[in-house]
């Protein structure tokens, strides 16, 4: 850490100051004392769902109904000496156990470094990893009811490390480094086989579009000049054996990309002819991610305006036993009138052929467990969007309809038709009933408060 710090000192020192663009609401203040103020802030989401999966075994027309997000938090600064933000998911996000019935979900400091320039910052605690426009974008502040099905590829969610961030007129960068095992892991002294921490660098311009690399939202509903802004991001690591798993394998809080989802990486977890998993035959694999990303905002006039996004992302796990990559896009437009927003976004997810799973016949694809080769075809979102912004952001109705040509489905003989872009299916590997293809739709709509 030492080098990467020596390394990057230089390079954001020369980041000085530069412009703000459309910043994500502070909430409502409590305490305004001098330099010392304390915001809090919290964020419900009602979602309703209608859904068509071609299922031989239950209905193919399904409902439901979900608290999407419930969160509540603090942010705010204190004295001078640094600003902080404190967030918490209080049920709806993640599945009921250990650590998740009430989720930590941020908890940082920005600690300004004045010798290394006015806006130089030292970010330290739990808070987005900066890779990916859209997994860096607030999820209160997006055009859709989520994220695309793209974002499986490239998301990194939340982690807990440290990094520093500088800013010089347009130029804005940041790199740090993370435990790698996301958010939420509780003090475990355990033997470990080091590698090398995950490290992350995001470096782009931004004239405007965005508060921060941390903070991204994905409309500006007071639009008044062109705004516009590029950015590249990379992330490596090297898996480090600690007690009887890695910080990789354990990634499950945040919804962690693919290439480290076991259920579709056979290499992750699998040891060659030792025991899968055992304590003394884990292969130890190298994770490397790189992506890009750009966004252009520009008014009409007349409470009108226009926006575009495009990203890309492509990485790579590999081990002794193998190799797996994983590729996705996403394009998506929005025309913004008064309170009413239209959007349409196309996304593609590729994943690796060999994309899978391995059964408990080590070194084998397992005959019931692994998913087959068709993974490796190409699986395509398109999903257009309404939204009402009844009071901006903090109160507004989204509705939107997503159609997956050609999608991946998952058949349990006795329960019926998984489908592959929801969150239960990315986990579904008991397909005794095989892997199909069909097409997928489903329309959504979402009613937000926040403040």
């Amino acid at each position: 850490m030492k080098k990467i710090g020596l390394l990057a000192a230089p390079l954001l020192a020369a980041l000085a100051t530069g412009a703000l663009g459309q910043s994500v609401d502070p909430g409502v203040p409590l305490v305004q004392n001098g330099n010392t103020t304390v915001n809090v802030f919290g964020r419900g989401q009602m979602l309703g769902v209608l859904e068509n999966v071609a299922d031989p075994v239950r209905d193919n027309n399904r409902v439901y109904l979900f608290m999407k997000e419930s969160r509540l938090g603090t942010k705010g600064d204190y004295d001078g000496l640094f600003k902080y933000d404190v967030q918490m998911a209080y049920g709806g996000e993640d599945a009921n156990g250990s650590n998740t019935d009430m989720s930590l979900l941020d908890f940082s400091a920005d600690v300004p470094l004045k010798p290394l320039g006015d806006n130089t910052i030292l970010k330290i605690g739990q808070f987005r990893v900066p890779f990916s426009r859209e997994g860096l974008t607030d999820t209160g502040y997006m055009d859709f009811h989520d994220r695309s099905i793209a974002n499986m590829a490239s998301y990194q969610g939340r982690d807990y490390g440290l990094a520093l961030m500088g800013t010089k007129n347009n130029w804005t960068g940041t790199i740090g480094t993370f435990s790698g095992g996301g958010p939420n892991v509780p003090q475990r002294y355990l033997p470990e086989n080091l590698g090398i921490p995950e490290v992350v660098a995001r470096f782009g311009y931004n004239d405007g579009v965005d508060q921060d690399i941390y903070h991204v939202v994905q409309q500006d509903l007071n639009l008044t000049r062109t705004t516009k802004a590029a950015y590249v991001s990379a992330l490596f690591t090297r898996d480090t054996a600690i007690g009887h798993s890695t910080p990789l394998l354990v990634h499950t809080n945040g919804a962690p990309n693919l290439l480290i989802n076991p259920d579709y990486n056979p290499y992750i977890n699998n040891a060659g002819n030792n025991t899968v998993g055992s304590a003394n035959s884990l292969m130890l694999g190298d994770l490397y991610m790189l992506e890009a990303d750009a966004v252009l905002r520009h008014p009409l006039g007349n409470g009108q305006s226009v926006e575009g996004e495009v990203e890309g992302s492509w990485g790579g796990y590999q081990n002794t036993t193998g190799v797996i990559h994983i590729a996705s896009a996403r394009a998506q437009g929005d025309y913004q009138i008064g309170p009413y927003g239209v959007a349409l976004r196309y996304a593609l997810l590729s994943m690796d052929d060999n994309a899978g799973y391995i059964g408990t016949a080590a070194g084998a694809k397992g005959p019931t467990n692994y998913h087959g080769a068709s993974m490796g075809e190409p699986i395509q979102e398109i999903t257009p969007s309404l939204t009402w912004h009844v009071k901006g952001d903090n109160l507004k109705i989204v509705a939107d309809f997503s159609v997956y040509p050609n999608c991946p489905t998952f058949l349990d003989p006795t329960l019926g038709m998984y489908a592959f872009p929801d969150p239960t299916a990315t986990n579904e590997d008991t397909v005794a009933g095989g892997t199909h293809r069909s097409t997928v739709s489903e329309a959504r709509m979402m009613f937000q408060f926040m403040f």
